[in-house]
């Protein structure tokens, strides 16, 4: 069957409710991812006016962390995709016993990054031409996080149950709280307030894991008051071997395509450290832009595969394309607005985290392209919300691996270094990348080949209960 984001097969009526219940689930979503950005951009702004070098330090680190959480991106899709099915149809065993296999996944590999924590300078030399300055930075700030490992896989998997479960406010405030912790205890522990010694990056790592542990105790308290997830302890927190079996078949393709997308980062940020040490400075300011623009895309992606997953448990396939349709609408009015400001108005967001102009002028130009990109990340949202909620990580997993190694990387290279445009040259090739994803979704999307494993997914939870969808 083909599909199409213009055409739509259900009332006005049903459209209208599928609207109200998408911003009803995206907007906290939204508000909590812009919280989480702020979890390393006030890293990167506290840390841009303490030097360059601590902040292009902390910013290696994070590079090599989004590799490590590999497992972490498999259980929390994994969890999310299947809560969200179980809730469908109101079967809550399923939906509590996926919750905390996804716990028991998250704390081994924990436990395992923990015991590499001693060992992390050795990983920080797969980037050539770094700074001794900018290196030592960036071993200190990746052996504390690595330590904390617990606190981030934590806030990961019981927050994605409760968005799952279709309750998007709960993280959203705990978010809140988390991060206003982190930003007290970023400016004392950096600087040296309020009685703290100065520790500068170390501090950094720290107010960070200390925040997500408060997080995670939070979101746990919420898990234990959730209708359909608080099933007795006792008999949830067993291992099962179907529970743990459908998160890793749902989460693992996703967990590749964060491992492969991560991977192909490290070398990214290789192309711009050749570039010079401040065009990779530029280079992590305009990640935390683009981050900062793409909160609105990610909160409707995450409603997407919250209500379309609920559908899909039901079996009701037009709603999910109605979702899907509802989505793409919302994000893209939103996020072209946002472009428009980032394009007109970069200066402002640039000078949050620098006052040196020579980095300000480098990534100025830059920035605008993110706010010329908007609309394709718009469309990349709600393929993404779609895809994850009927269980289609795999295509997923393909298209962003072909995308990062076939297309980013070498226009990066060719245009950074081969044709000499530095950190505009790198960009236009993550441009490209961005754009060449969303394009192959749509058109995957519309074939309507997601058919089969949506209904492969939908089986794997059995109807109990009634649920109040329409």
């Amino acid at each position: 069957m083909k599909y199409s984001l213009l055409k739509h097969s259900v009332r006005g009526s049903e459209l209208r409710f599928i609207s109200k219940q998408l911003l009803k689930l995206a907007i906290p979503s939204m508000a909590e991812n812009l919280l989480q950005m702020l979890f390393g951009m006030v890293d990167t702004a506290f840390l841009g006016h303490l030097s360059w070098q601590a902040m292009s330090g902390a910013g290696l680190a994070n590079q090599l962390i989004f590799v490590f959480q590999v497992v972490v991106v498999a259980a929390a899709v994994g969890v999310n995709v299947i809560v969200s099915n179980a809730t469908g149809v109101g079967n809550k065993h399923k939906a509590s016993g996926s919750l905390w296999n996804g716990v028991h996944l998250c704390l081994l590999w924990s436990a395992a990054l923990m015991i590499l924590a001693p060992f992390s300078s050795n990983f920080l030399k797969i980037f050539g031409n770094v700074d001794s300055v900018v290196f030592d930075y960036a071993s200190t700030y990746l052996k504390t996080i690595l330590f904390g490992m617990p606190s981030m896989a934590m806030m990961a998997v019981l927050g994605a149950a409760l968005r799952g479960s279709g309750d998007t406010k709960t993280p959203m405030f705990v978010t809140g709280i988390a991060n206003s912790l982190n930003v007290f205890l970023d400016y004392a522990m950096i600087y040296g307030k309020f009685g703290f010694p100065r520790m500068e990056v170390f501090g950094a790592a720290l107010a960070t894991v200390i925040s997500r542990f408060v997080g995670s105790f939070m979101l746990l308290l919420a898990i234990m008051k959730n209708p359909h997830l608080n099933e007795d302890v006792r008999r949830a927190i067993k291992l099962d071997l179907a529970n743990f079996r459908d998160i890793v078949s749902v989460g693992l393709p996703a967990a590749g395509e964060n491992f492969m997308f991560s991977s192909g980062l490290l070398i990214f940020a290789s192309i711009l450290l050749a570039s010079g040490p401040m065009a990779y400075a530029g280079h992590r300011i305009g990640i935390s832009i683009e981050s900062l623009s793409f909160m609105p895309g990610w909160g409707i992606s995450v409603a997407v595969t919250t209500l379309a997953g609920q559908y899909n448990g039901r079996r009701r396939l037009d709603k999910v394309t109605a979702v899907a349709r509802q989505g793409f609408i919302i994000a893209a009015l939103i996020q072209v607005s946002v472009g428009v400001f980032i394009f007109l108005f970069p200066e402002l967001l640039i000078n949050l985290f620098t006052n040196q102009a020579e980095i300000l002028q480098l990534a100025k130009i830059p920035v605008r392209l993110v706010g010329l990109f908007q609309i394709f990340l718009a469309l990349e949202s709600s393929m993404n919300g779609v895809l994850r909620a009927t269980g289609n990580t795999t295509f997923g997993m393909i298209v962003s691996t072909v995308s990062m190694w076939a297309i980013r990387l070498p226009l990066a290279y060719l245009f950074s270094v081969k044709l000499g445009l530095g950190l505009l040259g790198a960009w236009l090739g993550m441009m490209i990348d961005m754009s060449f994803r969303s394009v192959v979704k749509l058109l995957f999307y519309m074939s309507g080949s997601w058919e089969k494993m949506a209904m492969k997914v939908s089986s794997k939870v059995t109807h109990v209960g009634g649920s109040d969808l329409s």
